[in-house]
């Protein structure tokens, strides 16, 4: 098993992801989209189940979107619209390396891009997996729930009418007005009633990011949806070992049946 940093084009931006290659001829690849905020390596879970899956003789992309991580961009101008033209941009850039047969997994924010793509290109993904994903944007305007009250409240709001953008998260990570403006209008959710591969969601049913209750009802909303509840797990499964181990474990099977 090697790793491989690349680098690839969408329009004028310099994307960067890493290959993670096992020793048996190329076949199936996964590719990994991260959430908000972070990277590529998704707080080292995405690096991880990158090896994990290789283990099992998969190769696995896992790279950074526009405004994020090693990639160019500014964060304030990105958008979803975007982040599913880096997907695309990445799932093209593989084919022209002979990758053929795709399965993706989503992260959080990550979820809301892939599903769009997906349901757009059903010919090239053939299974996806959602890591407490964010599907539905109202989510993110619920004052019910800890992370979006703490970053999407009045006071942000103001800050991004007055500055043109506003600071989430821990690391204070910046977006702009043109992403406020669309979460409003689009709804990634509606998209599951055309996707007719298998979609597994793992999620974790003590969630203060994005609500459990999410997934159980939008699993049921296409054909072939499967829910796994990693019980007691917040949102990522960063903090507990057993918490990864079951959402990578019900992954590798999901895959191994399904792509």
């Amino acid at each position: 098993m090697r790793e491989e940093k690349l680098k690839f084009k969408r329009g004028e931006l310099e994307l960067v992801g890493v290959l993670t290659t096992p020793e048996i001829p190329l076949e199936k690849t996964v590719v990994l989209c991260h959430g908000l905020t972070v990277d590529k390596d998704e707080g080292g879970v995405f690096t991880s189940l990158a090896n994990k899956l290789a283990e099992v003789g998969y190769h696995v992309f896992r790279f950074d979107f526009s405004g994020h991580g090693e990639s160019q961009g500014n964060p304030i101008n990105m958008t979803v619209q975007q982040e599913k033209e880096d997907l695309e941009a990445a799932v093209k850039f593989l084919q022209s390396k002979g990758h053929k047969l795709f399965g993706i997994v989503a992260a959080s924010f990550g979820g809301g891009p892939a599903l769009l793509y997906t349901a757009e290109h059903l010919d090239v993904i053939k299974a996806l997996v959602l890591f407490n994903p964010l599907i539905d944007y109202r989510t993110l305007l619920d004052p019910k729930l800890p992370w979006p009250k703490e970053n999407f409240g009045p006071e942000q709001m103001k800050h991004l009418n007055e500055k043109g953008y506003m600071s989430i998260g821990s690391k204070k990570f910046r977006i702009g007005k043109a992403l406020i403006d669309e979460i409003i209008s689009i709804e990634p959710f509606k998209k599951l009633e055309k996707i007719d591969i298998p979609v597994l969601f793992v999620h974790g049913d003590k969630d203060t990011y994005i609500p459990y209750e999410d997934s159980v009802k939008y699993h049921k909303w296409t054909p072939k949806g499967i829910l796994l509840t990693v019980e007691g797990a917040e949102h990522g499964f960063h903090d507990k070992p057993e918490w990864q181990e079951k959402a990578f474990e019900s992954t590798i099977k999901f895959f191994k049946e399904n792509l």
